[in-house]
């Protein structure tokens, strides 16, 4: 056998076939009944519906037998997270394993053909069914660590020589340099330098807790090795980031995961290092030379723990669905619409958006959009007989008798004064916008329109309408046509051969139409456009239609009178807002959230505020009509998915984002 093959076979049954191998499918769920495995944890099964090809699943994870979380997940996702786990109860405790593979020599790294070390870890269990961690290198670059039936370990490492023991014997969880680079590799550049030097100084503070007195100047080999290999990737990692990115800090100290040792947060937020490669048993050693007796530390501990596997189920719940968005229909309107509800818009908006889109694609056509892009108002402003009800594409003038009439409207700014032009007859009105958010007009004014003279009057039309008639006759045919025509058609009346043939007669039918109409005449009135208060709030169309078909409204919006943005900014960090009277829809990469938001005037600036969840987000309106913001930003998004129930569902799906200048798209 060639020594290709042999490697293959061992990652093979080491690692099980879907590591190296095509897998031959995974056994069906046994429900309620507990899967054990060797680091403690217990996975019992609730109860399984077919889900397309898999199944979706609801589960339960117990730890030492306490309960940890109840999830919810497809069937195949679970192959990993439960291989080697041993199915139903312990079985009675038994030496014929242990005897068996007595001469497995654990923490220590074999050396096998192709490059390929082994080493072997942390096992547990009862008798014949205690379980090791192993891991697999290649080259000394990290392939696997999976929990694995002891008994079954030793005869794969027969062919492989034993090393060195690790020195002391918990440095064999420790990652690689190399490896902890992989590991926290996140799609940016900044991020993924960001991220290792993080978990370079928290694997290397652990280190040095775990040796404790050793750490002044009396270090064992391996925890020397790891350190010094820490410490060296880090200065080359920091050096390539200066040069990739002049003028940014990525000393330790400005790093954001440089955590105390205290700190509850050390190990668990942001770059799960307990989680992602130490067992649980080094954590808690980690935890009780640090925190001692501390019950508040370890309950703070204890918290963080659960955060973080939290937020590791919401990494496999947005995995998922991820991979349904991908097999949905990628078509313009559907990818509209679920953008739309991802960021919490209404069903109803969600669902026009959707339909305009579609309708553009269809027709090739795509519709402008009519209303002018930047400052407009929303609300009603009135006093006495005039009043003005601003939408984001016109104004609604009701002056004294005249019938209310809809017309375009303008916003100007110079600094944070604002005017209003508003084009009535005989002579246009010009309203300045006020910090309390009043509009002062120019006082009395001549407005002409129309008022009505007189009921109802009720006029009648006549049109045509076509309508068709069909008949069907029979006409005699000699019976060597009789193929010619379809059998159902054709009739045999002894010696006479017919066949059925359709005519069509259209004539015009009159129709008669009634029409309503309230007659006006024009007429000027005089009315005093003066200080005008908000003494109203605009009704969203959407908002009456979701409560009468019971849908789902928008999670944050506001029509409250003033100030408002519209159309789509964009700047060049990525960062996307497009604005609505009631709301904007801020986007990061594939993250979107839509917020409710305010325009308001602050020492001498036009500032932008949202109702941001994850943290303050303002944006200063520039002269030219570009807004400016500094810093960066937490967009907390969702990703739309179909649970077991085929019911749409939720998962949180979050980005950061730097801000900048955001300019109009036209």
């Amino acid at each position: 056998m060639q020594r290709i093959e042999r490697l293959v076979i061992a990652l093979a049954l080491l690692f099980g076939a879907g590591m190296v191998v095509p897998s031959f499918g995974q056994a069906p769920p046994q429900l309620n009944v507990p899967y054990r495995c060797a680091n403690g944890i217990t996975y019992t099964i609730l109860a399984c519906k077919p889900y397309r090809a898999d199944q979706w699943c609801q589960w339960k994870e117990e730890q030492n037998g306490r309960l940890v979380t109840t999830v919810n997940s497809t069937w195949s996702s679970m192959t990993g997270r439960m291989q080697g786990c041993v199915i139903g109860p312990p079985e009675p405790k038994s030496t014929a394993g242990e005897q068996q593979t007595s001469d497995l020599k654990l923490n220590t790294p074999y050396k096998c053909d192709g490059g390929l070390t082994v080493t072997v870890f942390e096992c547990g269990g009862q008798g014949s069914q205690a379980y090791c961690h192993v891991r697999a290198e290649m080259n000394g670059k990290f392939v696997s660590q999976l929990p694995k039936p002891r008994a079954e370990i030793a005869p794969h490492l027969s062919a492989c020589t034993a090393g060195t023991p690790f020195s002391p014997p918990y440095t064999a969880e420790f990652p690689s340099a190399h490896h902890v680079i992989e590991a926290m590799l996140a799609g940016d550049p900044r991020k993924n330098i960001t991220r290792a030097l993080g978990a370079y100084y928290q694997l290397s503070e652990i280190l040095v807790v775990l040796a404790g007195e050793r750490a002044n100047g009396g270090l064992l080999l391996d925890e020397k090795r790891l350190i010094d290999d820490y410490n060296r990737l880090a200065g080359e990692l920091t050096q390539v980031a200066q040069q990739k990115f002049p003028g940014e800090h990525f000393e330790i100290g400005a790093n954001p995961y440089h955590y105390a040792r205290t700190d509850p947060k050390f190990g668990f937020e942001g770059i799960h290092v307990w989680t992602v490669f130490l067992s649980p048993e080094i954590q808690s050693a980690y935890a009780k030379s640090v925190g001692g007796n501390d019950a508040r530390y370890m309950a703070a501990i204890e918290q963080e723990r659960q955060a973080a596997m939290k937020q590791v189920q919401a990494d496999m719940a947005a995995a998922e669905a991820e991979a349904q968005q991908n097999s949905m229909p990628q078509d313009p309107g559907s990818v509209a619409m679920r953008r739309c509800m991802e960021s919490g818009r209404s069903d109803v908006e969600c669902m026009k958006e959707a339909m305009g889109v579609g309708l553009s694609d269809l027709s090739g056509v795509t519709m402008p959009n009519l209303v002018p892009v930047g400052l407009r108002l929303t609300g009603l402003y009135s006093e006495g007989n005039f009043g003005l009800q601003f939408a984001q594409d016109s104004v609604m003038v009701a002056c004294g008798d005249l019938v209310a009439q809809s017309l375009p409207y303008t916003v100007e700014r110079s600094d944070s004064r604002v005017v209003v032009h508003v084009p009535v007859s005989p002579r246009p009105i010009t309203l300045a916008w006020q910090a309390d958010g009043r509009l002062v007009g120019p006082g009395a004014v001549d407005i002409s329109g129309r008022v009505v003279a007189g009921g109802t009057v009720a006029s009648t039309s006549t049109g045509y309408e076509m309508q068709t008639q069909t008949a069907t006759t029979q006409r005699t045919i000699d019976s060597a046509e009789a193929g010619n025509y379809n059998p159902d058609q054709v009739h045999q009346n002894g010696m006479e051969t017919t066949v059925d043939e359709q005519t069509s007669t259209t004539t015009m039918k009159p129709t008669h139409t009634t029409h309503y109409s309230v007659p006006t005449v024009p007429k000027t009135e005089r009315c005093n456009v003066g200080s005008l208060a908000a003494t109203g709030k605009n009704v969203a169309i959407s908002a009456v239609l979701t409560q009468a078909l019971g849908t789902n409204a928008s999670k944050s919006s506001s029509l409250e009178p003033g100030l408002r943005l519209n159309g789509t900014y964009a700047s060049a960090t990525g960062m996307k807002i497009e604005f609505r009277d009631d709301s904007a829809t801020v986007g990061c990469g594939k993250v979107a959230n839509s917020e409710a938001y305010s325009v308001t005037a602050e020492q001498g600036q036009m500032m932008v505020r949202f109702q941001n969840s994850t943290g303050p987000l303002a944006l200063v309106l520039q002269a030219d009509g570009s807004l400016l913001g500094s810093g960066s930003v937490g967009i907390a998004g969702r990703k739309v998915y179909e649970d077991a129930n085929g019911h749409v569902a939720y998962t949180p799906q979050n980005a950061q984002c730097s801000l900048g200048m955001f300019t109009p798209v036209k």
